[in-house]
């Protein structure tokens, strides 16, 4: 069931969209109330499942790393009296699998998995991603650099760290 939220829950989980470590008298200030309504505010959006969980957005390109990331387009028959929900809770049962989105446009999810190189993501769509019923047509595409994300830039220069090319 959908809760309509009143304004002062909105202002809330913006600032915390903007910033989870915010505390509870941060954010009496920011949207103004005081800090033990604020502590309780927050505390039903965590209780009734509204807040999921606080996260940071690491900039993984700043750490040296050999795990790939892959966005997989993934076009689906949907299930007999369950639509697309069945195959998207059996793609994202996988411990692969980040994200799991149901779009409108040529193909039906937008799967985002995690592997520790190349082989190993496209094994995972080979042996399991592909075989699922339901699944009709996948198609991978690996993330070469991320600029954006979750509304925060990366730092993205004019210079390039290509490697020289020695003919």
């Amino acid at each position: 069931m959908l809760k309509t939220l009143a304004t002062e829950e909105l202002k809330i989980l913006n600032a915390l969209s903007e910033n989870a470590m915010l505390t509870n008298a941060d954010l009496a200030s920011l949207v103004g109330g005081d800090i033990s309504r604020i502590a309780e505010v927050r505390s039903e959006l965590e209780s009734s499942g509204i807040i999921l969980k606080y996260r940071a957005i690491i900039n993984w390109e700043k750490i040296e790393s050999t795990g790939v990331n892959a966005v997989i387009q993934v076009k689906v028959t949907p299930a007999q009296g369950q639509g697309y929900d069945e195959v998207a809770r059996r793609v994202s049962a996988f411990p692969e699998v980040r994200t799991c989105l149901l779009v409108s446009g040529s193909f039906d999810l937008l799967v985002e998995v995690d592997g520790p190189s190349l082989r190993d993501v496209a094994f995972f769509v080979a042996d399991k991603l592909a075989t699922i019923e339901g699944v009709n047509h996948t198609s991978t595409n690996f993330l070469l650099k991320r600029y954006k994300q979750s509304g925060d830039m990366f730092s993205v220069s004019g210079k390039t760290h290509r490697l020289p090319m020695v003919i």
